[in-house]
């Protein structure tokens, strides 16, 4: 009894922070906006969109549950989980979501997960590392099969309709990280596109031509360090200021917003200064973001930019009693 009204007393505290989505007024959560770089103020890559209570997350970097709970979202919604591409700052996060909420607070819902070819396996690996945590730990309350997770190996196309969701995953182009895609999630009269890790894409165009929202990576390093030389590898695998700003004049998006940011030797806010001066000296003029880790963004017939939350007042989860 006294489980379940914590749980239920949990419920009510967020359905009062936040409270479900409309179809056509869909909500965007940047739980994470950096890179693979560890930097003090960016969380690894994963971005969550809300559509009437549904969770859909794309990517799972470094930080991601911790970001999730920070956001106010209880870890037991997010059961729904798309990889871009399986390179490590994108799914580093992917076991914590999986495992945790399983043996913290008695998740029964499985999980999901869309990805590239090569998906199920890495399922396979992450199942097989935790495989002591998962013997030790299970009981009439934490069961094995809870821990299940169905994966859809994905191609260019629709990979998720239901509920007046759909889903698309597009090919782009990240040279070391291919097969890589970017995702498109239709609701209503609403659309985001996110598009992955990738350099310049016209399949980011084709697919984000007049979205409501599109997340972007960006890649800037210091004038000294291009002309060094040394980082043109990961010049042509992600997106450049100027690249973007080519993307966004063509797509023309309601608002275009920056994530996974990778910059070197351009810390803090004048560094995201410089990238958004650079996205403006190459032309494009119209609504510009630099993304923030927690930042939420309504999409309706307004978009709405909030900045990230305080995190005083966050309720701390209660977890279930095991029983042997």
């Amino acid at each position: 009894m006294m489980r379940k009204s914590a749980l239920l007393a949990f419920a009510m505290i967020f359905l009062v922070n936040f409270g479900p989505s409309r179809a056509d007024e869909l909500r965007v959560h940047l739980i994470g906006t950096g890179g693979p770089e560890l930097t003090p103020d960016r969380a690894g890559i994963a971005t969550l969109i809300d559509v009437n209570g549904s969770k859909f997350l794309f990517d799972a970097g470094h930080g991601a549950l911790q970001n999730i709970y920070l956001s106010r979202i209880h870890p037991n919604e997010v059961t729904k989980i798309f990889l871009t591409h399986l390179h490590s700052d994108h799914i580093v996060g992917l076991p914590s979501l999986w495992i945790t909420p399983w043996f913290m607070f008695a998740r029964k819902q499985k999980i999901e997960v869309w990805g590239p070819p090569g998906t199920a396996r890495m399922v396979e690996g992450m199942r097989l590392m935790f495989e002591h945590d998962i013997e030790r730990r299970s009981n009439p309350v934490f069961k094995r099969e809870d821990l299940d997770v169905k994966v859809t190996e994905i191609g260019e196309g629709v990979v998720y309709d239901e509920g007046g969701v759909k889903v698309t995953a597009f090919p782009v182009e990240h040279f070391d990280g291919n097969p890589a895609f970017g995702y498109r999630l239709d609701a209503g009269n609403r659309s985001v596109l996110l598009s992955g890790d990738t350099t310049y894409s016209d399949n980011v165009v084709k697919y984000g031509s007049r979205v409501d929202l599109m997340v972007h990576n960006v890649v800037a390093f210091s004038d000294a360090m291009l002309a060094a030389g040394e980082m043109k590898p990961v010049l042509e695998k992600l997106t450049t200021p100027e690249q973007a700003a080519a993307v966004f004049i063509k797509a023309a998006p309601r608002l275009a917003v920056f994530s996974h940011i990778v910059k070197k030797e351009l810390p803090g806010a004048a560094g995201d200064a410089v990238i958004i001066d650079r996205t403006r000296r190459a032309g494009y003029s119209g609504p510009l973001q630099m993304g923030l880790d927690r930042m939420t963004i309504e999409v309706g017939d307004e978009i709405k930019v909030h900045p990230p939350q305080s995190t005083a007042g966050i309720p701390e989860f209660d977890k279930p009693a095991a029983k042997f």
